[in-house]
């Protein structure tokens, strides 16, 4: 996978990623790898979020993913296809690994229909779905999946890949055990490519702190975080005031190594929710009618806002 990602630095988009990021190492509140650790065990209300060992080929990476079921995990569909032809590899072996619960080995794995392979000329439609076939424990918190996601929605983001500080990037390893959990909003959307005329790919900035109280600025020196490598695969989270809602994947990041101005995105849920409900016979919401017409005018407006936004960094 060292190809595949060095090849994609190269060009400003890097796959395998999601590592929650801290903010600066010497700006307040106080903040650093150790701080954005998820402590809190099979309590968390993160507990349905774990992490993937992955082993294709001769290659082994780390990546993180989300159970929606017991028996159905959802994750990027990179995650699946280290070979970039679209469909999951022959010989693939993953077991999803879930703190304070056990390590499950997955059975099948599924990739979303029209995917063509990490940057295979597309980053879009970039899911998969794992089955395990020892179910996990009903004490989980399993979130739902959402059907609305919009511009400026604050989002919590969840994985097991690498951290560090945006002041200078990345200072840990991904692991298997460690997950950390970080927030952000929503900048922008990115419209399919094959026509659709609905947001496929969602963005969001990484800001310094020194923004603060500006108007799209930083959340916070302690809550403003972005991906980073071996954290594909886990959640994009919106919270109602009682529970947690997934509503997108984050797969790329698009920048300079998990600094401050880095971009973070992934892949919209609601679009796709039919493909999930069809593979793993789980009741799925239906996204309204009004919804996509208003997020098809929002992806022209974020358009517009994020090619003003991007070259400042935040």
């Amino acid at each position: 996978m060292l190809r595949a990602a060095t090849l994609a630095l190269a060009l400003g988009t890097v796959p395998n990623v999601k590592g929650i990021m801290a903010g600066d190492e010497t700006a307040l509140p106080a903040d650093s790898p150790a701080a954005r650790l998820d402590t809190l065990g099979s309590v968390s209300p993160f507990n349905a979020v774990g992490s993937l060992a992955i082993s294709s080929g001769g290659f082994s990476y780390k990546g993180s993913a989300t159970a929606i079921s017991p028996n159905w995990i959802l994750t990027a569909g990179h995650n699946l296809d280290l070979n970039d032809n679209g469909s999951p590899d022959a010989g693939l072996s993953i077991t999803f690994n879930l703190p304070a619960f056990g390590t499950y080995a997955a059975s099948s794995f599924y990739t979303c229909p029209g995917f063509t392979g990490f940057g295979n000329p597309s980053i879009q439609r970039d899911l998969g779905l794992l089955y395990l076939s020892t179910p996990l424990p009903e004490s989980i918190s399993f979130p739902s999946l959402q059907p609305v996601l919009m511009l400026g929605d604050h989002a919590t983001l969840v994985g097991f890949g690498r951290s560090g500080y945006g002041n200078y990037g990345y200072t840990t390893s991904a692991s298997l055990t460690d997950r950390r959990i970080g927030n952000n909003v929503v900048d922008s959307f990115t419209p399919d490519d094959l026509g659709g005329g609905f947001p496929a790919l969602f963005r969001y900035d990484f800001d310094s702190p020194d923004t603060f109280g500006l108007a799209g600025g930083s959340l916070g020196n302690n809550l403003e975080s972005l991906i980073g490598p071996g954290d594909s695969g886990g959640p994009l989270l919106l919270f109602d005031g009682s529970s947690y809602s997934i509503a997108g994947v984050n797969t790329f990041i698009e920048g300079y190594g998990g600094r401050f101005g880095d971009i973070g995105g992934g892949i919209v849920l609601a679009p796709y929710l039919d493909w999930i409900g069809d593979t793993t016979g789980l009741a799925v919401p239906e996204p309204s009618v009004c919804w996509l017409l208003l997020l098809g005018l929002a992806v022209l407006v974020s358009r517009r806002r994020f090619k003003r936004g991007r070259g400042v960094g935040g």
